[in-house]
C-alpha cells in the first residue's frame, strides 16, 4: 500500500521511461571517449620513430635477397650498393606498418631523382608475404620489396614496424622501432659523412 506524499522506489512511468534513455546516453558517451582514446593512441604510434640500439650498428648489413613481393625479378640488398637503404620490416596486418607507408613513399619520392637512397621492405611474416605484396601494390608503393625469412632472423626483428638504415658502404648506421618519419631520416643522412 502506498502512503500519500511518500515517494516510493521505482518512481512513476515517466521516471522508468527516462532510465533507458539515460543508460543509452551514458553508453554513447563512454563509447565516444573510448574511440577518442584509441585514435590518440593509434596516431601516437604513427609518430613514434624511436632510434634504438642494435648489435648490428657499425657492422656490415646482413644480406637480404628473395622473391619480389610485387612481381618482377628477385630483389637483393647488394643491388643498392653505393646508396642509402632503409631496410623496413613490415606485414599487412600491422596497423603502424600501414600508417607509415606515406612516410616511406615520401622518403622514396624525395630520393628518386638523385638515386641516392631507396626503401627496401622485407616481409616480416612469410605467411603474409602475398598479402603484403597486395597491400604494397594497392598503395602504389614505388620501392622494392622482398620475401626473405632469413633476413628477419639475421636482423633480429622482434616487433614491427622495425627499420635499419644502411649507408652507401653497406654498414648499418641506425635502427628504428615504430613508424619512420621521412624528414627525420633525411636529417640523419644529412649529418652522416658523405663517404659513409
Amino acid at each position: 500500500m502506498k502512503t500519500p506524499g511518500v515517494r516510493h522506489a521505482g518512481g512513476g512511468p515517466a521516471a522508468r521511461a527516462r532510465r533507458p534513455r539515460m543508460v543509452l546516453w551514458v553508453s554513447l558517451a563512454a563509447a565516444a571517449a573510448l574511440a577518442g582514446l584509441i585514435a590518440v593512441l593509434a596516431s601516437a604510434g604513427n609518430a613514434n620513430q624511436v632510434e634504438a640500439s642494435s648489435p648490428l650498428i657499425g657492422k656490415p648489413a646482413p644480406p637480404v635477397s628473395g622473391t619480389s613481393l610485387t612481381g618482377g625479378p628477385r630483389v637483393s640488398l647488394s643491388e643498392y650498393a653505393g646508396k642509402w637503404v632503409l631496410v623496413n620490416f613490415a606485414a599487412s596486418w600491422c596497423i603502424p606498418c600501414r600508417q607509415e607507408m606515406p612516410q616511406l613513399e615520401e622518403f622514396a619520392r624525395q630520393h628518386r631523382a638523385a638515386g641516392d637512397a631507396v626503401v627496401l621492405t622485407v616481409a616480416y611474416d612469410e605467411g603474409d608475404a602475398h598479402s603484403l605484396g597486395s597491400l604494397l601494390r594497392a598503395s602504389r608503393a614505388t620501392w622494392p620489396s622482398v620475401d626473405d625469412g632469413q633476413a628477419v632472423v639475421d636482423y633480429g626483428v622482434g616487433k614491427i614496424p622495425e627499420s635499419y638504415l644502411v649507408d652507401p658502404a653497406g654498414t648499418v648506421v641506425a635502427k628504428y622501432f615504430g613508424a619512420v618519419d621521412a624528414a627525420r631520416l633525411d636529417a640523419l643522412i644529412g649529418r652522416m659523412p658523405s663517404g659513409a
